[in-house]
């Protein structure tokens, strides 16, 4: 057992040692690849800590507003979160019941659009079903409550800055 153990790793390690330092140029462009661990150009990969610091927001390699993030989750807590994408600026709830209407649910849906904080830097969908005879009815969208759940994310997120240019 020892032995298959040692074998193995000796495989890898000598598998690992490629002395093919070549790397292919681009025909178009001329140019050398340079990769990074997560990305196919090491100076154009992007960190954790790009992601979640809003103050960044002259770096090109952010795809989204951190203040528009922070903003559309804490707008869009009230109803449990099925997916969140921080790198493509997408949030989606489960459907989410009021308490005092009992016969509708609405599940929303937010794409932040842009690294900059703008007013059309985010879009909303909001998804409504009424409860018919026991059964939920065909998904309608709600524009009404989209504009407004766009401008309350819009606003807090401009709390989320004027608060932290005060710091």
């Amino acid at each position: 057992m020892f032995k298959k153990i040692i074998s193995i790793t000796i495989l890898f390690i000598v598998a690992s040692c490629s002395s093919n330092d070549q790397t292919a140029k681009n025909p178009i462009t001329g140019k050398t690849p340079n990769p990074g661990i997560f990305s196919k150009d090491k100076e154009k990969g992007i960190s954790l800590s790009d992601i979640l610091s809003p103050t960044s927001e002259g770096n090109d390699n952010i795809n989204i507003n951190g203040y528009l993030w922070r903003a559309s989750l804490n707008i869009l807590s009230i109803a449990p979160l099925i997916s969140t994408d921080a790198l493509g600026g997408t949030i989606i709830t489960d459907w989410y019941t009021y308490k005092n209407i009992k016969n509708k649910r609405i599940k929303i849906m937010a794409y932040i659009k842009t690294s900059e904080l703008r007013s059309d830097g985010i879009s909303v969908k909001v998804h409504v079903q009424k409860l018919v005879n026991g059964f939920w009815t065909e998904t309608v969208t709600d524009k009404k409550l989209a504009s407004q759940i766009e401008n309350n994310i819009l606003n807090e997120a401009r709390n989320y800055r004027i608060n932290s240019s005060n710091k």
